[in-house]
C-alpha cells in the first residue's frame, strides 16, 4: 500500500502530492513549504482512522457470516476507489478543523487529499467476532502471539475482538497481523484496526534538534508552573488550556517524546544491529539513560559519561534517531527535518548508509535535507542497489567498504523537489529515478555550477594579473 498526501494552495505551497509511507526525501530552497508539508503529514497521519464513521462500513463490508460468528471487512481494488473517496470527503469536511489542531493557528487551505494505492492482490481483512467463542476457534489458524491475545481476551466478559489479516500472494494465503481490542461499538472497533492500516506510530524530529535536547526540561519544569491558570468569569473558576504553548502539534509531541522517554528491551533487541552501527559510525559512543541526569553520552574514547548538554552538537542532533528506535511508544515512521544538521560531510555518508537500514527494517521515512553531500549518497546507493539487484553475483559492494544492508529498495525511493515560484508560492514535483544516473538535483546541480563557474572567473583574474 502506497498513501499519497495532496494539498492545494496551503501556506507557501501552491500543489504537492507526496508519499507518506514510504521512504520520502525531499528537497528545495529555504522557506518553500517543506517544513510545513511535514508537520500536516504528521498530522493527518494520526487522523486518518478516525475519519472513517459509521456510514463508512458498507463500503468496507464483505460479508457478515452469522454461524461463524463474524462480520468481516475488507479493504481491496475492488472498493479502494469508493473508499478513498469517502476518506477525501472528510478531509474536505474538516480541513480547517485538523490545520488548526496541527498548528495551533488558521492556515489558509483549499485542498486537502489523500490518495492510496494497493500492489497487485494486495487486500486486508478485518474480522468483527460478535462471539468471542468464534475466535477462540479460530485461533488454530493463528500464530502463537495471536492465539495468546485471543485467549485473553476471550475471559474478558463482554469484549469483541478484531483480527486483521493481509493476503500473502507468495503464499497465497492471509496472514494474520493483529487480534486485538475491547470496543462496545462496531465502528470504534474498526478504527481502532484500521488504524493499522492506515495510521503509524509516528515522531516528527523539528530542525534544531540541538536547542530542543538542551532546553526541554526546562521547558517542562516552567510549564509546570503555568500549565494550570484560573480566571473568574461569572462567578466560576474556569481552566485555560493552552497544551502547546507558541508550539506546533508535532513539535510537542517530539517535547513529550523526550521527557517521557522510555526504553523497551523488546525495541533495542529488535534494532540492535542498527544501534551498533549507530554508535560505532556515528557518535562514537553510546546514550544512556539515568533517572537524575536524564539523558548521558558515553564516549567509547574515555568511557566518561557526561549529560547531554556537553556534548557536541553533532551528537544532540542525531541522538533523537536511535532514541526513537528503543522508545516504547513502538515508533515505525520518522520524519525528519534536516537530517543533515551539524553533520559532517563523512558524517552525512554514514547517516544515509543508517537510514537505508532502518528504512530495510520497516521504519517509514519522511527526510528533508539541503545538503548536496547527503543527496549524492542517497543517489549512489539508488544506483547501486539498482545495479545489485540486476547482477546478483556481483562483488561490487564489498569493493566499495559498504555492506549488503546498506543498499536500499529502489521501488520504495520517493524524491520530491519544491521550487519556489516568482509569485511566492512553490510548487512540488517528483523527481524520478533512473537506475543508472540516479536523480538530477537541480538546486544542487545549479549551486556547484556557479561555485564552478565562480572559480574560473577568479582563476582567469588571477593569471591575468600575472601576465
Amino acid at each position: 500500500m502506497h498513501i499519497f498526501l495532496g494539498v492545494e494552495n496551503f501556506a507557501k505551497i501552491e500543489s504537492a502530492k507526496v508519499c507518506i509511507n514510504s521512504y520520502t526525501l525531499l528537497v528545495g530552497p529555504n522557506n518553500s513549504g517543506k517544513t510545513y508539508f511535514m508537520q500536516l503529514a504528521q498530522g493527518v497521519n494520526e487522523r486518518l482512522a478516525n475519519l472513517v464513521e459509521e456510514d463508512a462500513l458498507q463500503i468496507l463490508l464483505h460479508k457478515e457470516n452469522a454461524q461463524a460468528g463474524y462480520i468481516k471487512y475488507t479493504i481491496s481494488q475492488q472498493n479502494i476507489l469508493q473508499f478513498v473517496s469517502y476518506l477525501n470527503k472528510k478531509l474536505e469536511e474538516k480541513k480547517e478543523q485538523i490545520i488548526r489542531e496541527i498548528f495551533g493557528k488558521e492556515i489558509p487551505v483549499g485542498k486537502l487529499y489523500i490518495d492510496i494505492f494497493l500492489n497487485q492482490k494486495e487486500s486486508y481483512g478485518i474480522y468483527r467476532f460478535k462471539n468471542i467463542n468464534a475466535a477462540v476457534k479460530m485461533k488454530d489458524s493463528l500464530d502463537a502471539f495471536t492465539k495468546r491475545i485471543v485467549e485473553k481476551v476471550a475471559l474478558l466478559e463482554g469484549s469483541q475482538i478484531g483480527v486483521l489479516t493481509q493476503y500473502d500472494p507468495v503464499r497465497e494465503k492471509d496472514s494474520i497481523r493483529l487480534v486485538h481490542a475491547r470496543f462496545e461499538m462496531d465502528e470504534g472497533l474498526i478504527n481502532s484496526v484500521l488504524e493499522n492500516i492506515l495510521g503509524y506510530q509516528s515522531l516528527f524530529l523539528p530542525a534544531s534538534r540541538t536547542g530542543i535536547m538542551l532546553l526541554y526540561r526546562e521547558f517542562f519544569a516552567n510549564k509546570a508552573d503555568s500549565i494550570i491558570s484560573y480566571q473568574m468569569m461569572e462567578e466560576q473558576l474556569i481552566e485555560n488550556k493552552n497544551n502547546y504553548g507558541e508550539f506546533t502539534q508535532p513539535v510537542y509531541q517530539f517535547l513529550r517524546f523526550l521527557q517521557l522517554y522510555s526504553e523497551r528491551e523488546e525495541r533495542k533487541n529488535y534494532y540492535k544491529n542498527e544501534i551498533d552501527f549507530f554508535e560505532k559510525k556515528l557518535i562514537e559512543g553510546h546514550i544512556s539513560t539515568n533517572n537524575s541526569h536524564g539523558l548521558l553520552y558515553d564516549s567509547e574514547a574515555d568511557h566518561i559519561s557526561v549529560p547531554m548538554y556537553m556534548a557536541s552538537s553533532m551528537i544532540n542532533e542525531i541522538a533523537p534517531f536511535v532514541l526513537a528506535l528503543a522508545d516504547s511508544k513502538g515508533y515505525n515512521r520518522l520524519i525528519i527535518d534536516e537530517i543533515e544538521a551539524s553533520l559532517h560531510p563523512k558524517k552525512q555518508l554514514e547517516i544515509v548508509r543508517f537510514l537505508n537500514r532502518l528504512s530495510n527494517k520497516g521504519i517509514k521515512l519522511i527526510l528533508s535535507t539541503h545538503s548536496d553531500t547527503f543527496a549524492s549518497k542517497v543517489n549512489n546507493l539508488f544506483i547501486l542497489s539498482t545495479y545489485i539487484r540486476q547482477n546478483k553475483g556481483c562483488d561490487l559492494v564489498k569493493k566499495l567498504g559498504l555492506e549488503k544492508e546498506d543498499l536500499m529498495d529502489p521501488d520504495k525511493l520517493y524524491v520530491y523537489e519544491f521550487v519556489n515560484q516568482s509569485n511566492g508560492h512553490s510548487i512540488v514535483k517528483e523527481i524520478a529515478g533512473d537506475g543508472s544516473t540516479g536523480f538530477q538535483f537541480d538546486l544542487f546541480t545549479d549551486s556547484a555550477m556557479h561555485l564552478y563557474n565562480e572559480a574560473l572567473e577568479i582563476g582567469e583574474q588571477l593569471q591575468n594579473d600575472k601576465s
